[in-house]
């Protein structure tokens, strides 16, 4: 903590609350609140937790908000996570929702902070990162002794701000380190990611057209660009914070249609051209034009569903999803998967990460059904909340219920696909509730003796052997037979062959820098056994595509560290140390420590010459730099 600091923080313990004029703004304004709660500074603070059961609710709650960031917050850390950071998601009042802790964490008082369902409400513990981004909607950067509590002040904390679908507070998304790195390429990485959550979230809506702006001078996938959900009507139903700035006054765009933002014919957006995501203008009643697309069109309207095979001639026929299967018999059990779809339930076999979502979802588009595809996680939501999530309830079913009443997943899916993932964690005691759906196709809501009819197409999906299931007296045998129609196992990732042809596929379709892989990494990829599947493959890409140097090739020193040593099948020719130049990666395991501190000074801290001088890429560069902080911090 520097003197000056130290000064603050003591005369504003004596009573002088005018020093704390000295500190950044929403620093500054939460000291004033926590003193106003007559919060003391110092003292030993004992840490509160949710109660497991109320934890399970408030992440029910924020349950879309979870399932959209889990991928975002997973890269982030991926990303940083070498260099120290923890990262940490929480609900608008600072509860802990996603936590993942850094490895070699040696400051124990960040352990303790940073575990799942801990309250870090200011009122509690002070002045945080998260509370200045929650309170000012900025990111915030809080440091040491800048903290409230005098038992933080060996955090070294920065927080953005993430909004919704309509760009209200939702969450806030914290990056902490034991060592004070002030790192500004760290800090972009934090508020990218908080934005690629609410682009997500927006991305989520379903029936609506997604159209991306360019402001100005940008290119089309910038971050920084403008994000309008219009659905089919012409109405405004989410934007990013970007846009409504830009736009519209925040508390007016609840109400707001396409007319009475653009001058522009809101056949524009609904055109072909438009959904095949060709550039078009629009025009604001300023008269201000602006460069425009499409990246997502709504769901065709439902239409009259029939339980028979054949459709009637006037039904227009969607076109075939363009999802694609590398594995040869797994292509042709998804094509008879979905020409009986509609007859048969269809029951997805394979482990955790194999893509069965994606398979369900491909069965859905090629079936035909004109409905919704309702996707529900059996093993994600609390048991004493699933009942009430799959059949819906009445207004004052429970304590706590909605006034309006919630119709329930199951009729949601009415006209539709349902999809119930992890069907073997389902509690027993809905297994007869489902069993007696499946065979009467009515639903009755919690709360209410009436029936109602529903009519829809079944998925089911999970990673556990059910015949087992039932041996042990967890699972329904008659409904095992009822579920069991059309069965498509799905082989996990080490057994496929096409595992160059899925990782490209990531690559075009979720990297925004990398476009092919090195020679060294395909022989990676081809031997490793990825006990993850293909979210683990996936994850390990994207991670390269954020950290990774600005070459289009994935390079083997870019992926996560726990993979370069896991390098034994990948065979290399062997190079003479005599005939490498200076400027190549052996150069790197030949110098010592100083010399590689002496490069990056003489390159005046410029990273990419730097290791551009040192052959390595720039990822290599920062873990080094990064173990050479960790390893002086332990001595």
């Amino acid at each position: 903590m520097s003197n000056e600091l130290s000064v603050i923080r003591q005369r504003f313990i004596e009573g002088d609350v005018q020093v704390a004029s000295m500190l950044p703004s929403a620093i500054r304004e939460s000291w004033l609140r926590c003193a106003d709660q007559t919060l003391p500074m110092s003292g030993k603070l004992e840490y509160s937790f949710i109660r497991p059961d109320l934890l399970d609710q408030l992440k029910y709650q924020n349950e879309e908000l979870l399932t959209v960031s889990n991928r975002h917050v997973e890269q982030l850390f991926r990303a940083v996570a070498g260099a120290g950071w923890s990262v940490l998601l929480t609900d608008q009042d600072c509860n802990a929702l996603q936590v993942r802790q850094a490895n070699r964490l040696s400051n124990s008082r960040i352990a303790q902070a940073f575990k799942d369902g801990i309250m870090l409400n200011e009122n509690v513990v002070g002045t945080t990162a998260m509370s200045c981004a929650v309170n000012s909607k900025k990111f915030s950067r809080v440091f040491g002794g800048e903290h409230y509590k005098e038992q933080h002040n060996t955090f070294h904390c920065a927080a953005a701000p993430v909004f919704d679908h309509m760009g209200r507070l939702c969450a806030s998304l914290d990056i902490t380190n034991e060592h004070s790195i002030n790192d500004m390429a760290v800090f972009y990485m934090l508020e990218t990611c908080a934005r690629n959550i609410q682009k997500s979230l927006i991305l989520n809506l379903s029936d609506t057209y997604v159209i991306e702006i360019i402001p100005s001078s940008g290119q089309f996938g910038d971050i920084t660009n403008l994000l309008l959900a219009i659905t089919p009507e012409g109405k405004m139903v989410g934007c990013n914070e970007a846009a409504s700035t830009f736009i519209s006054d925040q508390r007016r765009f609840f109400d707001t249609w396409f007319d009475g933002l653009f001058s522009s014919d809101f056949q524009l957006v609904t055109s072909k051209r438009a959904a095949n995501g060709e550039p078009f203008y629009l025009t604001l009643h300023s008269g201000v034009t602006l460069a425009s697309r499409i990246i997502r069109t709504p769901q065709a309207a439902p239409v009259k569903h029939t339980s028979q095979f054949n459709y009637p001639a006037t039904v227009e026929i969607k076109p075939e999803s363009q999802t694609t299967f590398g594995d040869e018999q797994l292509t042709k059990s998804v094509q008879r998967g979905a020409r009986v779809l509609n007859r048969l339930p269809v029951m997805l076999y394979g482990e955790s990460g194999v893509g069965k979502e994606v398979t369900a979802r491909h069965l859905h588009d090629a079936s035909q059904c004109r409905g919704k595809f309702i996707s529900i996680n059996c093993a994600s939501i609390p048991e004493n909340l699933i009942e009430s999530e799959l059949f819906g309830y009445q207004a004052g079913a429970f304590t706590g219920a909605d006034k309006n009443g919630f119709k329930g997943r199951i009729a949601e899916a009415d006209k539709g696909t349902l999809f119930l993932d992890e069907i073997g964690d389902m509690p027993l005691a809905l297994q007869s509730r489902l069993l007696r759906v499946l065979e009467t196709r009515e639903v009755s809501p919690l709360g209410s003796s009436k029936e109602h009819k529903v009519d829809f197409q079944l998925i089911c999906a999970t990673n556990v052997n059910l015949e087992q299931a039932i041996d042990e007296g967890r699972f329904r045998q008659d409904l095992y037979f009822r579920l069991k129609g059309f069965a498509i196992p799905i082989k996990p990732l080490r057994e496929r062959d096409d595992k160059l042809a899925i990782a490209a596929t990531i690559v075009n379709a979720d990297c925004q820098h990398k476009q092919s892989l090195s020679a060294e990494v395909k022989r990676f990829i081809q031997c490793y056994n990825w006990p993850g599947n293909i979210r683990e493959l996936r994850n390990v890409l994207l991670y390269a595509d954020a950290i990774g140097d600005e070459t289009t090739l994935i390079q083997m020193d870019e992926l996560p560290d726990e993979y370069q040593t896991c390098q034994t099948c990948v065979s290399q020719p062997a190079i003479s140390t005599s005939a490498q130049p200076m400027g190549s990666g052996r150069l790197l395991d030949q110098a010592s420590q100083e010399l590689i501190n002496q490069v990056v000074e003489d390159c005046s801290g410029n990273m990419s010459q730097a290791a551009k001088t040192l052959g390595i890429s720039r990822a290599t560069l920062y873990r080094k730099l990064a173990k050479e902080r960790s390893d002086s911090a332990l001595n």
